[in-house]
């Protein structure tokens, strides 16, 4: 299974949720544990909306040119007066 696929599961999983939760709070009214249960899952559905943002953007990488050359002598000046232990 793929990312796309888990994502989408994730997705269908929280809008069965909050299908449930809508139902039960028109059951039992305004509970305050209700209500916490609606909170959790808005920030769920906020949460998987930005991990689809960054796991289906198009990644960028950057190439870093090593040059061949040899490093600048001034680069190994303080060698000499460093201890090895």
């Amino acid at each position: 299974m793929t990312i796309s696929d888990e994502l989408d599961r994730t997705r269908a999983a929280l809008l069965a949720l909050e299908k449930a939760l809508m139902a039960l709070r028109n059951r039992v009214g305004p509970h305050l544990d209700v209500l916490r249960l609606l909170d959790d899952l808005e920030r769920c559905t906020t949460d998987l909306r930005r991990l689809e943002q960054q796991v289906r953007a198009p990644r960028r990488h950057e190439l870093v040119a090593i040059p061949d050359d040899d490093y600048d002598p001034e680069f190994w000046a303080d060698v000499e007066h460093e201890g090895l232990g």
